[in-house]
């Protein structure tokens, strides 16, 4: 998640936030998947689609921006929503790290991820 989330610093976590506030794109979340906990951010909701593309990020077929200086060198990693269409079923949100080399954190690899598995809002 560098540059935002940085090494060794510390980082508060809302695990109570998405009781009563909706899950929204841009939010920064941590998650458990495969009996680890990671952190990415929000850019796709429920029923909506995602497209990852040459260096575009399409939600139901607009570009996503959430000018986050993202790099992506050698991006093209994972099978869900790389270079096709994935729809992100209900009580679920697709997250991805603004590392876009980092090629195990994020929806790209897991599939879109369960309200359940997330853990809460990073402050």
């Amino acid at each position: 998640m560098e540059p935002v989330i940085k090494d060794g610093k510390l980082y508060f976590v809302n695990h109570l936030y998405y009781k009563i506030n909706a899950y929204r794109a841009g939010d920064i979340v941590i998650f458990r998947q495969k009996d680890k906990v990671w952190i990415s951010r929000i850019v796709a909701l429920e029923n909506q689609e995602i497209k990852i593309s040459d260096h575009a990020i399409l939600i139901d077929e607009a570009v996503y921006s959430d000018n986050i200086q993202r790099s992506w060198q050698d991006w093209r990693y994972g099978k869900y929503g790389v270079d096709n269409i994935t729809k992100v079923p209900l009580e679920h949100v697709y997250v991805l790290s603004d590392n876009l080399s980092a090629h195990h954190d994020d929806s790209r690899i897991f599939g879109p991820i369960s309200y359940h598995n997330i853990l809460g809002k990073v402050w």
